[in-house]
């Protein structure tokens, strides 16, 4: 499969980076500077085969094996991180957004929330049950998660919450829900997953209430760090993660795809930040 540049959806003149690996190939775009692997797997093998709990796990061990004292300390700041902070930053972020939402007053029936690539739904589970511990505010938890197993898994998690999870690709996934019928849509960790990016944002700007928010995380493909690290930089993992975000092009793809970008912090936008944070809204 050789694939379109996502932001774009056109063919645009690419080179390939030195971050190829094996039968994998990124590229640069040489017009937007978008980089992207251009031939991901089908969406078949995602759900099975580069199964994200598989390949994170996969990952995960690899990293222990070679690197063992950065992986060890590694955890260890995680750990220690997650401790001092009580609650991460998503569930921050996402408490802000809906304390917004609250204020402007656009609530009839509580909160819509959408988390496309929900995983487990630990954190579906943890921001529903803040929310309505802190605020009294009712939330509906939505899981959108290609794998099957974490799916099934996910909706007896969230049916007792009053939500549930679709077990299907991302812009399906989307699609399925009524038309502004959400207040929030969660991308954590996701974009740099999806193939067709830009279908998935178009379709949640269709189904998002007006003024309804999306947050955005994705790996910061213009930090130092991956200048530093290399093809062993956190944001690398093959083949799985397929498109590579800098703040420019995460804010081209925002604004492209219908919705307006709200919030992109200072901070954010540092090369000294392996990550990149934005909040849109339609």
């Amino acid at each position: 499969m050789s694939r379109k540049n996502p932001l774009t959806e056109t063919e645009t003149p690419v080179k390939e980076t030195p971050y190829s690996s094996g039968e994998w190939k990124v590229v640069e775009c040489q017009e937007t500077g978008m980089v992207f692997l251009q031939n991901p797997p089908d969406y078949s093998q995602l759900v099975d085969q580069f199964a994200w709990e598989k390949t994170y796990e996969e990952e995960s061990a690899r990293r222990r094996k070679e690197e063992p004292v950065l992986a060890f300390a590694s955890n260890v700041s995680k750990t220690m991180r997650r401790n001092l902070q009580k609650r991460e930053r998503i569930e921050k972020v996402v408490h802000k957004v809906l304390s917004r939402i609250v204020k402007e007053g656009v609530l009839d029936d509580g909160v819509s929330m959408v988390d496309v690539g929900c995983g487990t739904g630990e954190k579906l589970v943890r921001i529903s049950s803040f929310i309505l511990e802190q605020q009294g505010v009712a939330v509906r938890p939505l899981g959108v998660e290609i794998s099957a197993q974490l799916a099934k898994e996910t909706n007896e998690r969230l049916v007792e919450l009053g939500g549930r999870c679709i077990h299907s690709n991302a812009v399906e996934g989307v699609e399925s829900l009524e038309d502004a019928s959400v207040d929030l849509v969660i991308f954590c960790s996701y974009l740099e997953h999806e193939v067709e990016p830009m279908a998935v944002l178009r379709a949640v700007s269709r189904k998002l209430r007006k003024g309804g928010y999306v947050i955005i995380k994705v790996p910061n493909y213009g930090c130092w760090n991956r200048h530093f690290r290399q093809k062993r930089w956190c944001g690398f993992r093959y083949p799985d993660h397929v498109n590579y975000f800098t703040p420019n092009t995460l804010t081209r793809m925002i604004e492209t795809s219908g919705l307006k970008l709200w919030k992109m912090n200072f901070y954010d936008r540092l090369p000294t930040n392996d990550n990149v944070w934005a909040i849109a809204r339609r």
